[in-house]
């Protein structure tokens, strides 16, 4: 799955490679959704491909709520990961960007209860949260 070579110059490398190996890179993050599996294999291979086209680059992978993923580089210059994400075929199901956009990110609120005790039965709700969902 995950061949060795010291070094790809090329981005098509990495996106034939990468298109290859998606379905098993969804694949583990679903499993890790639902419990049932780890899926940090699955992102040290992306971040081990992909240190070789560019040993400055790094890759995390999130499920969007309509269950794409969604590739984020980041780190070294911005040109490299320009010129990385610009040669990205397009791929079923996934989205491939240089940094998370907060502003399409959904935010639930949620409220947290105080731990029911001799001393606060009628405490008011203690404290507001917000979870994000990417």
């Amino acid at each position: 799955m995950f061949g060795r070579r010291d070094v790809e110059v090329s981005p098509r490398r990495f996106w034939s490679w990468f298109a290859s190996e998606a379905p098993g890179i969804r694949n583990a993050l679903e499993a890790l959704q639902r419990g049932e599996a780890d899926a940090e294999w699955a992102i040290i291979g992306l971040n081990e491909r992909i240190h070789r086209y560019d040993p400055s680059l790094e890759a995390d992978v999130v499920r969007t709520l309509d269950g794409s993923c969604q590739m984020i580089v980041s780190g070294g210059t911005n040109d490299s990961a320009s010129v990385l994400l610009d040669a990205a075929p397009p791929v079923s199901g996934w989205m491939f960007v240089t940094r998370l956009d907060q502003s399409q990110t959904a935010r639930v609120p949620f409220r947290v209860a105080p731990r029911p005790s001799m001393d606060s039965l009628s405490a008011p709700i203690s404290a507001r949260h917000e979870a994000y969902a990417v």
